[in-house]
């Protein structure tokens, strides 16, 4: 059997894509397709599989001229093309197989021959042995939430890793807390499940044989779920580190309790963490309230903040506005807070509500969704799914000053230079000089920020207090000048769209997403 496995492409126009930033880098994608290159793994050895990332590559009438059965599967950002792609294998009479998060978050995506509800490893094996009998069934869906000892190692064969920035992999799935805004318990459930130790180190093993050196992220919605285990493998990764020489440095998501016990910032910085993504959500304890973030308002949100930058860390830190607690100077209040922090990379979102969440069925009740999600609530007014109670005049006026503060060259270099100041470098990782790689990027930033960019002055002020200040920081003054750079395009073309939210409307009507797992 033929298996063609294909990611969809996601918009390029997106706080997410790191597209702008991508450029310089001379990579044609963020990542690659994690769950897909997994599910690959599952099918027998005696298919012959490729894979095509749309991202990197356009899928061609030869690709699917060549399948005989498609795998498809992305997030809610790549549902456009998605549809596309389902409609081309129709007309070709290609098999088609779907599953993935953007099921449990959207009930009006093209079905497929064959869907997947839920996660596959248990399914896998039945459809396999329906297919062989000739009598595959529609819908396949999970009831239990499997044992992750049956999730294979991702073929990493398929890809070429120089396409990509950063690779992922994933040691745990679920997460103990109940955010209203936060569907990871409908899709993992509230149980975390976590790969054992060993296991981990067979990944990083693989990941080290294909050849890949660089950055990895952990695509768990929270790595501490399970505290006590993610300090075993923490201790373990430490010394596979130290013994091949610390070819991999971490990103990863985490919940603010990280900073509740002192030896996990010391694990995390000695095992090579580089940055995490903290939910921090709002300043204001009655929108934590209103959000059920019931852990946030247990924490001195700044301190943990200053510890993780103290080892070796940067906060990459998650806000939303558009609570119905936010009071009026909440726009004044986070970026206050996001500047005395010194957090770079803030992501500022607008309340969504995502399907079979509890804000979503509140939404509902109250009369205020609006539209279905696309996905991506930062800077994208088609993301925002949910009428605001302050108005949407007084939100939308509010969030684009803030994103301006935010992301416009002067505060943001000036931000980052604070947030260099306090950041302590990590003993545990290799220096050097730069590699062939990094000067092409450096060269390329030169002459693009530097030369050809409208806002050059405010560039080369930052790179020379950079170099005068912080030499050894130089790689990580690069990446926040790269990453700044897309995330201010993105915000000015929000910034300098007129919305019609005179015209939108709550929903008469709606559906639950096809598949709601809640355990």
């Amino acid at each position: 059997m033929k298996a063609l496995f294909i990611n969809p492409s996601a918009p390029k126009t997106t706080f997410w894509s790191h597209k702008h930033a991508l450029e310089f880098a001379g990579v044609k994608a963020q990542m690659p397709p994690l769950g897909l290159l997994t599910v690959a793994a599952m099918l027998p050895d005696t298919w012959t599989v490729r894979l095509v990332d749309m991202d990197v590559h356009p899928l061609t009438d030869e690709d699917l001229n060549w399948a005989e059965i498609a795998f498809i599967g992305g997030m809610c950002v790549q549902a456009k093309s998605m549809e596309e792609v389902i409609r081309r294998c129709r007309e070709l009479k290609i098999r088609t197989c779907g599953g993935g998060a953007i099921y449990a978050s959207l009930e009006h995506i093209a079905r497929v021959d064959h869907l997947f509800l839920g996660e596959v490893e248990q399914l896998m094996p039945e459809f396999l042995d329906d297919l062989a009998a000739g009598h595959a069934k529609n819908i396949y869906r999970a009831e239990t939430f499997p044992d992750l000892s049956l999730t294979p190692i991702p073929r990493w064969d398929l890809i070429d890793f120089s396409n990509y920035l950063t690779v992922p992999m994933q040691i745990s799935r679920g997460c103990p807390y109940n955010c209203d805004f936060c569907h990871v318990r409908i899709i993992y459930g509230k149980k975390p499940r976590s790969k054992s130790v060993s296991r981990v180190l067979s990944e990083l093993d693989s990941l080290y044989e294909h050849g890949w050196r660089g950055t990895v992220f952990f695509a768990d919605d929270n790595f501490i779920g399970r505290r006590d285990l993610a300090k075993q493998i923490l201790s373990a990764m430490i010394s596979w580190q130290s013994t091949h020489g610390y070819p991999f440095h971490f990103i990863g998501q985490a919940s603010v309790d990280v900073g509740d016990d002192p030896q996990l910032p010391q694990l995390l910085q000695q095992a090579g963490f580089e940055a995490l993504f903290i939910g921090i959500e709002s300043t204001v304890a009655a929108s934590l309230s209103e959000c059920n973030k019931k852990q946030n308002l247990d924490c001195n949100l700044f301190e943990v903040v200053r510890l993780l930058q103290e080892h070796s860390m940067e906060v990459l830190g998650g806000f939303i506005v558009g609570f119905d607690s936010d009071p009026p100077t909440i726009f004044d209040d986070l970026y206050r807070f996001i500047d005395e922090a010194a957090l770079v990379s803030a992501m500022v979102g607008v309340l969504a509500a995502p399907y079979g969440t509890e804000l979503f069925r509140r939404m509902v009740a109250e009369n205020r969704l609006i539209r279905n999600l696309d996905g991506d609530s930062i800077a994208n007014f088609s993301g925002m799914n949910v009428v605001p109670a302050m108005g949407w005049d007084r939100l939308l006026d509010g969030y684009k000053k803030l994103l301006a503060k935010l992301y416009e060259p002067a505060p943001y270099y000036q931000r980052a230079l604070r947030f260099l100041s306090r950041y302590k470098i990590n003993p545990w990782l290799p220096g050097g000089l730069p590699s062939p790689a990094e000067l092409r990027i450096i060269l390329r930033m030169l002459w693009g920020l530097g030369v050809k960019d409208s806002d050059r002055r405010s560039f080369w002020r930052f790179m020379a207090e950079l170099l005068m200040k912080y030499p050894q920081l130089l790689p990580h003054g690069i990446n926040i000048v790269l990453a700044g750079y897309h995330y201010r395009l993105i915000s000015r073309r929000f910034i300098e769209t007129e919305h019609d939210h005179a015209s939108v409307e709550p929903l008469s009507d709606f559906s639950e997403p096809i598949f709601n797992n809640v355990r």
